[in-house]
């Protein structure tokens, strides 16, 4: 006999399938387990619509808004505020770049082929003859020869003072009754007698004054060597002559002061910086040889004016150093660029990044996963309520597996 039973049929082709009524971003208000009951219902608990809509979850399509609307809000508004901070980084990086090619490269590059304008004109120029040298003979034997004689002057000038300051006896002076000697000190601050009567003395008294006359040589030796501190030797030099010849004019100009002293004729308010005698010894010692220094140089000046090819080389070689360091400046900017347009490119990398984060954050995995399982509970419950051993049951643990199984290789 046939039993009866009340439990209706089931026919695979009863199943009506599901509508594909969701869109991508659509979200439920209802919490998914329950939701995952009402569709299991709608399809009588079949296989193939739980791997439909698991589809859709996992696509994206199906959000539980009631679960997690706060939280995406938050981290879409926290997306963006990083993909606008990195958009202006980027902005400012590319206008620092651009800056640099179109305006500091740039301008170099016309500095240099400007320099090899100007070379190849002076090589032209002076082919065809056109460069003139201005050279004066008569300027420069005349430069030429108010050198050595105050070169001369210099030599004995010093050979002078050395001997007033270190080897005349002041007290001899007095004692030795010879009143012309004295009158002579007391108007003068030479003692050319004394660098004229041969003794021992006079070895180092020239000597000495050669040494002093190297000290002033010292300031056009630093003009010429061309070295990067060249300004601050050449005033360094000329600062100690003008101290070692303040020291001889104090000398001078104390050891007159004591021989008035010993005639009974000194001023009581002598104070050395107000007598005329140390002005004097520095009027006719370093003013002296500053007027020597600037004949020098211009006799110098004057000659290599001779010499046009050499004077136009001198010319060109400079040009030629200026193109090197321009040269050398733009591939420094250039390297410079190129590390602008990789922090530019990989800007442009974290913000494609941020923004597909952004467009598919209902995508990240472990979202995924919760949301399937609270879907697949509701489904499973709906099941469980009409046969504890539906044989539905077996075909769907196995699709919600592969799903899981797809999900967790995206976690790993």
């Amino acid at each position: 006999m046939e039993k009866i039973t009340n439990e209706p049929e089931v026919m695979e082709t009863a199943i009506p399938e599901p509508k594909n009524e969701f869109t991508v971003g659509k979200s439920t208000r209802k919490p998914l387990r329950e939701w995952g009951f009402e569709v299991a219902g709608l399809n009588l608990g079949a296989p193939t619509a739980l791997e439909s809509h698991l589809r859709w979850i996992q696509q994206g399509h199906i959000v539980d808004e009631s679960h997690n609307a706060e939280d995406e809000q938050n981290r879409k508004n926290k997306t963006t505020e990083e993909i606008t901070r990195k958009e202006k980084e980027q902005n400012d990086i590319d206008k620092d770049k651009q800056h640099i090619k179109e305006v500091v490269i740039t301008d170099k590059e016309k500095q240099i082929a400007s320099h090899q304008s100007q070379i190849e004109a002076k090589k032209i120029q002076l082919a065809e003859g056109k460069i003139k040298s201005n050279y004066s003979g008569m300027r420069f034997w005349l430069y030429a020869t108010l050198c050595t004689f105050i070169s001369f002057y210099l030599v004995f000038f010093y050979a002078s003072v050395i001997h007033a300051s270190f080897f005349r006896s002041m007290l001899q002076m007095v004692n030795s009754g010879n009143s012309d000697d004295v009158t002579l000190m007391l108007n003068s601050i030479f003692d050319t007698k004394g660098i004229f009567q041969w003794n021992t003395q006079l070895i180092f008294t020239y000597l000495g004054a050669f040494i002093f006359f190297g000290f002033g040589i010292l300031p056009h030796i630093f003009v010429a060597d061309g070295s990067k501190y060249k300004t601050l030797k050449v005033i360094a030099a000329i600062l100690i002559c003008l101290v070692v010849d303040s020291l001889l004019a104090f000398k001078i100009d104390s050891g007159i002061h004591d021989l008035k002293i010993m005639v009974g004729i000194a001023d009581k308010d002598w104070v050395w910086y107000k007598s005329i005698n140390f002005y004097l010894v520095l009027a006719f010692g370093f003013g002296t040889y500053l007027l020597w220094g600037l004949i020098y140089e211009a006799a110098l000046h004057e000659h290599e004016k001779k010499n046009i090819n050499a004077k136009v080389e001198i010319e060109i070689i400079g040009l030629k150093e200026k193109i090197r360091e321009l040269e050398k400046e733009i591939i420094t900017q250039k390297e410079l660029a190129k590390e602008m347009q990789k922090q530019i490119d990989a800007l442009n990398l974290e913000i494609e990044k941020l923004r597909k984060q952004m467009e598919q954050s209902s995508l990240r995995p472990e979202e995924l996963k919760r949301n399937m399982e609270h879907f697949y509970a509701g489904w499973l419950a709906y099941l469980y309520g009409m046969n504890e051993h539906n044989p539905k049951l077996v075909p769907c643990e196995a699709v919600y597996k592969r799903f899981q199984e797809s999900i967790n290789t995206q976690l790993n």
